[in-house]
């Protein structure tokens, strides 16, 4: 038993491969992973013994192989993990059922002291990986780079940026993921390139008609002698969508003058896509997250492009007709993907991310095309029980409708991190992560943050997404609780948004969940340290300032959490201190009725073939039964039971049902 859980009860300040944490102890559970663990009560030591060996096992299981328990009954005894039952059909990939971690390489170690995580730094955690039970890790752009946008203007699609390394250092990488059973994807970015791209280069000097030309959006402009830009659009991160060269013509970016779009219908761009993705299927990688997916496809050849939005979301409709985003034409581009990676054995695996209508997410995950999408009204949501069931709920039936596996991602490198988050007001506004933004572009002052408050609520979420059927994302820090960082100064942020967007639609960017990781806390960045995300000897500070003060959150793996048959909840906000009270346990004949359980939908049930006779702890005002039999036990908490009770407005947990 001490070798199953001795790494559980970590303490503040550990040093080596392991991130800073710390745990809380809470008597008379067992902390595992963060989590509470509770045995029942009432049983004989023995029995008492294989409590413990059971519900160890149940999250050290690796789950690629289908182990997990649905439940142990008051006659308790040592069994065998049953098979867990899915859906799966045969043409699914490894993705459809992993707990993924995305790495931002440049905050992630640094093994050089340059200030920049690189490829290496990877490889020398890569046993903190293998612990943390990740099935794979992905990789946000590692391409040679100018860094406008954080890597996501690639100049190179086949090479590493000489400052995080080589592709020696990635084939080591890829070696020593492998060799622990982590899989490796990689972001490819097929929108536009960075403005240092040979190729643009090429289209710079050839001039206007050139078949060099013809690889990006160019166009002439309107007015008398063509000085106004073809249409009225701004970019994503501020300023006009369209950029003059010498020659007199325009060229379109979405996102920044440095990442010129790529014009689709040009043979040449797919061929060279096609050529990446086999480059990299070459080396060893596993599987790609496409970014800005719905993007490819665009019809510029119309007359009413000025009454359409560039901006990503604003004007978005369900017919593939934007003129922009998520056209019916993207499809065809993925079906041609589709064909390079079924020349792998395995085939090669894929992901989108596609801000679309979730009515629309669906299209880019059949198994014909990409195979999954993300779901980003999960990430999207606030921490309320409308929010968090609609979220749930939509992410199942997009599953559905594409023959695909769900996807869960709470944070990710484009967003506030979770535990930020949630630990400011949960209050609706017509922009998703509106308060969030607010916050940080007013560093952080202009609402209270919470961070007891948001720490229990994030492990709470967790708890809940990674007991959800399909595929789980984690973005690095996100198993630490780490905090946003609001109070970066202005002259140090990276990201193109600070500086391109203004008045009303001034934002701070990203650069607060991109800080580089925590490793070592007797590493104080207020002595000269990096909490060593640097060596000891760098010649150079981290590329962006730390968090300030430690999480408390510990460690929280799939080999822990990934346990899709056993049920988790999570308790609604605004429900009153009456949710504080005792659990109640509700039979599986009225989930139907019970609106609080709507929180586990029909089609999670359908898909596990819950028993009527298994049980769901809730914490509901309206229903205040107290019925605590063996069977129906509290066993898994994402925060202390106190007297038996459950935090109000903040835990996710799973109780022992009858076998």
């Amino acid at each position: 038993m001490a070798q199953l859980v001795e790494h559980n009860l970590a303490k503040v300040g550990v040093a080596g491969s392991s991130p800073v944490v710390r745990s809380k102890r809470n008597s008379p559970a067992t902390t595992v992973a963060g989590l509470f663990l509770y045995p029942p009560h009432g049983l004989e030591p023995e029995r008492e013994r294989a409590f413990w060996v059971v519900a160890v096992a149940l999250f050290a299981a690796n789950v690629r192989f289908g182990r997990i328990i649905v439940g142990i009954s008051q006659n308790l005894v040592a069994r065998e993990a049953r098979p867990m039952v899915t859906e799966k059909s045969s043409s699914r990939s490894w993705m459809s059922d992993a707990a993924i971690y995305q790495i931002y390489p440049r905050s992630f170690k640094d093994s050089t002291g340059s200030g920049l995580g690189d490829i290496a730094g990877i490889t020398q955690q890569m046993d903190y990986l293998e612990r943390l039970g990740i099935e794979a890790i992905w990789l946000s752009p590692f391409y040679p780079s100018p860094l406008v946008d954080g890597g996501y203007d690639v100049a190179d699609y086949c090479d590493v940026d000489p400052r995080l390394g080589s592709l020696d250092d990635f084939d080591d990488m890829i070696a020593a993921a492998h060799a622990r059973g982590i899989k490796v994807i990689v972001d490819i970015v097929p929108n536009h390139s960075s403005n240092q791209h040979p190729w643009f280069k090429a289209a710079l000097a050839a001039g206007p008609g050139s078949p060099e030309r013809a690889r990006y959006i160019f166009r002439d402009g309107r007015g008398e002698h063509g000085e106004l830009p073809p249409t009225n659009w701004n970019a994503n991160f501020g300023g006009p969508a369209w950029t003059r060269v010498a020659d007199g013509q325009w060229y379109l970016h979405m996102f920044t003058p440095e990442q010129p779009d790529f014009d689709w219908s040009c043979p040449e761009v797919h061929a060279l896509f096609c050529d990446v993705l086999a480059f990299w299927s070459d080396r060893g990688v596993d599987g790609f997250r496409i970014d800005v997916a719905q993007g490819l496809a665009k019809d510029l050849d119309r007359d009413d492009l000025d009454r359409w939005h560039l901006a990503e979301g604003d004007d978005m409709v369900d017919d593939g007709t934007h003129p922009l985003w998520d056209r019916n034409e993207v499809h065809e581009i993925y079906r041609e993907w589709r064909r390079v990676f079924d020349r792998y054995n395995p085939p090669r695996s894929a992901v989108a991310e596609a801000w679309v209508l979730p009515e629309r997410q669906y299209l880019y995950a059949r198994p014909s095309e990409l195979g999954q999408t993300f779901n980003f009204e999960f990430a999207k949501a606030t921490w309320t029980y409308d929010d968090m069931h609609t979220a749930i709920e939509k992410g199942l039936k997009a599953a559905v409708e594409s023959d695909s596996a769900s996807t869960w991602v709470l944070s990710n490198h484009d967003v506030p991190r979770v535990a930020t988050r949630y630990a400011l007001p949960q209050i609706k506004a017509t922009r998703y992560h509106q308060i969030a933004l607010d916050w940080l572009l007013r560093d952080g002052s202009s609402y209270d943050e919470d961070r007891e408050l948001g720490e229990r609520r994030a492990r709470a979420a967790l708890l809940l997404e990674l007991a959800l059927p399909g595929s789980a994302y984690v973005y690095q820090g996100e198993e630490l609780g780490l905090f946003e960082v609001a109070d970066i100064p202005w002259a140090a942020l990276e990201d193109p948004t600070a500086t391109n967007t203004h008045g009303p639609k001034r934002e701070k960017g990203r650069d607060g969940c991109r800080v580089p990781l925590p490793w070592v806390a007797a590493d104080d960045p207020a002595h000269g340290g990096s909490f060593g995300f640097s060596p000891a000897d760098a010649d150079a500070a981290p590329h962006l300032p730390q968090l300030h003060g430690f999480p408390i959150m510990l460690p929280i793996g799939k080999k822990w959490t990934r346990h899709r048959c056993l049920r988790s909840i999570v308790t609604p906000s605004g429900c009153g201190a009456s949710c504080a009270g005792a659990p109640t346990i509700l039979r599986g004949s009225i989930l139907t009725g019970a609106p609080v359980l709507r929180m586990v939908p029909r089609a999670l049930r359908r898909r596990h073939r819950l028993s009527p006779r298994q049980r769901l702890g809730v914490c509901d005002e309206l229903r205040r039964s107290t019925r605590g039999a063996a069977g129906g036990q509290v066993l898994l908490t994402s925060s202390p039971l106190a007297d038996g009770r459950l935090a109000q407005d903040s835990s996710a947990w799973i109780m022992l049902g009858e076998m």
